[in-house]
């Protein structure tokens, strides 16, 4: 297949789709981003081009902020970012919020911490959460 084939110009462009998703979370919310580069530098020593391995580490960054006190964190505008890109989004926009960052938020958080916040997730991306772990939070917990 020659470069510049239909679906090489689709594959560009679902990539360019998450690669603006990351630009535009990083830009909307600049302190949470802080919080998920520090995460992802701990994990891979480095802020760099794997985006779904960040969405991860943002995911791990919501989960630490679940079990504070005091939650710095809009819960309810970070989630309603992730529904409106996964309406609106391509495929593979649609398999990084659902892969990379539904099915990891909630790792090891408690349940009492995690309820409130549950509650806050929009109903389509509970069902993605529901779909993979096959219950609502938590998950990872002895």
């Amino acid at each position: 297949m020659a470069f510049g084939d239909l679906e090489d110009v689709e594959e560009v462009q679902e990539v360019q789709d998450i690669v603006e998703m990351y630009e535009d979370f990083r830009e909307q919310y600049p302190e949470l981003t802080k919080i998920a580069d520090a995460v992802h530098v701990a994990v891979w020593d480095r802020v760099d081009e794997a985006i779904y391995c960040w969405f991860e580490s943002l995911a791990e960054a919501l989960n630490r902020q679940i079990g504070l006190a005091d939650r710095n964190i809009d819960f309810t505008s970070v989630f309603s970012f992730f529904d409106g890109k996964y309406r609106k989004g391509s495929k593979d926009v649609k398999d990084c919020i659902d892969v990379s960052f539904v099915e990891n938020l909630f790792w090891r958080v408690r349940q009492e911490d995690a309820a409130p916040v549950w509650d806050l997730l929009p109903e389509h991306l509970q069902e993605l959460y529901l779909g993979f772990h096959g219950r609502p939070p938590p998950n990872g917990l002895a």
